[in-house]
């Protein structure tokens, strides 16, 4: 079974005399990739796990560059691959499969 992806979005604020290039450092690093710009100043990335890093490492990195002011962890995620085996769809004992929504109980099996 495939593993999940650890997604991260990330604001980064850049002090306004930040050096140039600073922007190129911060996608050099591993699993980071930019999904917006807004002025000089502020970037949205997107920063994943990779085979050789971990998406908190690298956010961490960027905290220590010259110039990052911050880097603010905005939304997280595992993106579990669709594994439709994997669920459990047994009527619940709390209801008997009666509820309104039939997907309430569909949860991870033990297995």
């Amino acid at each position: 079974m495939a593993e999940a992806t650890n997604i991260c979005g990330v604001a980064v604020y850049l002090a306004p005399d930040a050096a140039g290039g600073l922007t190129d450092r911060i996608l050099a690093l591993p699993g980071v990739e930019l999904e917006a710009v807004s002025g000089e100043n502020r970037l949205a990335l997107t920063v994943v796990d990779t085979p050789a890093s971990l998406a908190i490492d690298q956010i961490a990195a960027m905290h220590r560059l010259p110039g990052v002011v911050s880097a603010s962890l905005i939304f997280h995620a595992f993106d579990a691959p669709d594994d439709e085996s994997a669920i459990e769809t047994e009527p619940a004992a709390c209801c008997g499969g009666l509820c309104q929504n039939s997907g309430a109980h569909a949860r991870p099996s033990a297995i």
